[in-house]
């Protein structure tokens, strides 16, 4: 809850002068949330009609809530999973000033039995204004590489 606490603050201090650095407050919020397994936390950051391409099988994630359950479902169900750190490389402000575009790369990792699996990729993502709120509209990833465990054969 600190974490939370501190990026809100941090966030809300920047609110009127800066979309680009409450855009990067918001993806470290994201990124707490992925590693505490906390969905409900996770579900305010993504707009309702979020759209998520999965890096590895190409899968298509479709609405907020629905890819927040899923997260509860699966990843944080899983018992090797670890988490996911999307890291900003670029954050950009649209003209218009309704979208930002983040690109930049991502690590997922999990604790298996044979070893520590680590998938790593690139990723762009799309935010707008959605409720007087920065949320992720979509995310595309792309997994260029897994190390560290047998599994990964099988994980792309």
């Amino acid at each position: 809850m600190l974490a939370l606490a501190v990026v809100t603050g941090w966030v809300a201090a920047h609110a009127a002068d800066d979309p680009a650095a409450i855009v990067r407050g918001l993806r470290a919020e994201s990124n707490a949330a992925i590693a505490a397994h906390d969905a409900k936390r996770l579900r305010p950051l993504l707009a309702d009609d979020y759209r998520g391409i999965q890096g590895t099988s190409g899968g298509l994630d479709t609405g907020g809530a629905a890819t927040a359950r899923s997260y509860e479902n699966e990843e944080f169900r899983d018992p090797t999973f670890v988490t996911y750190e999307r890291i900003p490389d670029k954050v950009i402000i649209a003209g218009s000033g309704r979208r930002i575009g983040e690109s930049g790369h991502w690590l997922g990792t999990w604790r298996k039995a044979d070893g520590v699996m680590r998938k790593t990729g690139d990723y762009l993502a799309v935010w707008t204004v959605s409720k007087g709120q920065w949320r992720i509209r979509s995310e595309t990833f792309v997994t260029l590489s897994c190390t560290g465990s047998g599994d990964c054969q099988t994980a792309g």
